[in-house]
């Protein structure tokens, strides 16, 4: 039998009001899916920390009008850093590895330093700047595998390299029709042109890579027009070269031997090869920017600068000889690659 107080105190439960609605609106998403009150801690409320779960968030929430308001239309407009290309942990290494010591073996100046350390990567993960960053992995899982090949991941190292330079390659714009070049094209052939010098098992003949590089060939003959007003263009000096190369050369027997190399004199071997005046020329033009670069190999700062000079600036023509395999043609390429 229920008495009175108990009659009572049923229906005074019976007639209160419901309890307010507790759950957060805003909470995370694991914690509204399982209708429980979530704390909004940040990275991780406390709900799924004790479970061991994943706490999902939806998309932040906008930024109040008087914050927007001070933030410049550059800030809006700033990449983020998985734009251009997801990286795993190992391309995360691979970036480390590229700019804490990969970048100090492309050059020794100050200026160009800054550009293949701090610019580059950073225009790289641009959204339509994927090619670069391809070509800074390649370049720098190519490093880490020759500073250890025995290394456990070396094996992985090298297949990051081979894969990233395929894309960088695959995907390297035409200049023509990207239209104004910034710099960024111009520095991913160079890239790959460095990766294509440390991979060539051989004298690199006809070669994906050598033509690439090749494109750079109006870059090198007029640097201030090209690179002026682009984001590398602290590496106008490093192109250009030292300015009295020609006369850092010193004069002997071996450089004597360069000049009477492409001409129809007795004593030269194949000399049939050069009694055609057009073939002559060809092959002179060719020494004439070989000491140009040997020359320039003798300062310290200017030893990439030298390695591409000669082959930038030789003609169309001789590199048509030298993918025939001409004598002449391989002994100057010989001399460049030694």
């Amino acid at each position: 039998m229920v008495d009175g107080f108990d009659l009572l105190h049923s229906y005074e439960f019976a007639m209160a009001p419901p309890r307010p609605h507790t759950k957060s609106r805003t909470g995370c998403k694991t914690c509204r899916r399982r209708k429980v009150k979530c704390d909004e801690a940040s990275p991780i409320c406390r709900n799924c920390t004790r479970r061991g779960v994943e706490c999902l968030w939806g998309d932040p929430p906008a930024l109040p009008s008087s914050i927007c308001a001070n933030i410049s239309p550059s800030m809006h407009s700033f990449p983020m850093i998985m734009s251009s290309t997801e990286l795993d942990l190992q391309g995360i290494e691979l970036i480390h590895q590229y700019t804490t010591s990969t970048c100090y073996t492309l050059c020794e100046d100050r200026a160009s330093l800054d550009v293949w350390k701090l610019t580059l990567p950073r225009v790289a993960i641009l959204p339509d700047n994927s090619f670069l960053l391809h070509a800074i992995l390649a370049v720098a899982a190519l490093h880490l595998f020759t500073l250890n090949p025995t290394h456990p991941l070396a094996v992985q190292y090298s297949c990051a390299a081979v894969s990233h330079y395929n894309q960088a390659v695959s995907t390297l714009p035409d200049s023509d029709l990207r239209g104004a070049d910034d710099g960024t094209v111009f520095t991913a052939q160079l890239l790959i042109g460095i990766y294509g010098f440390a991979t060539s098992p051989s004298v690199p003949v006809s070669s994906d890579w050598l033509r690439i590089l090749r494109r750079t060939a109006p870059t090198f003959r007029n640097p201030l027009a090209s690179l002026q007003y682009t984001v590398v263009a602290a590496l106008i000096p490093w192109v250009t070269g030292p300015h009295d190369e020609d006369a850092g050369l010193p004069l002997t027997a071996f450089t004597q031997s360069l000049t009477t190399l492409p001409l129809p004199i007795n004593g030269v071997p194949e000399i049939h090869e050069v009694c055609d005046a057009a073939v002559s020329a060809t092959y002179q033009h060719a020494v004439r920017f070989l000491k140009k670069s040997l020359a320039a190999s003798l300062y310290p700062d200017f030893h990439l600068h030298a390695a591409f000079l000669w082959f930038m600036l030789s003609s169309d023509v001789f590199m048509e000889l030298l993918f025939e395999r001409r004598p002449r043609a391989l002994v100057l390429l010989g001399i460049t690659v030694r």
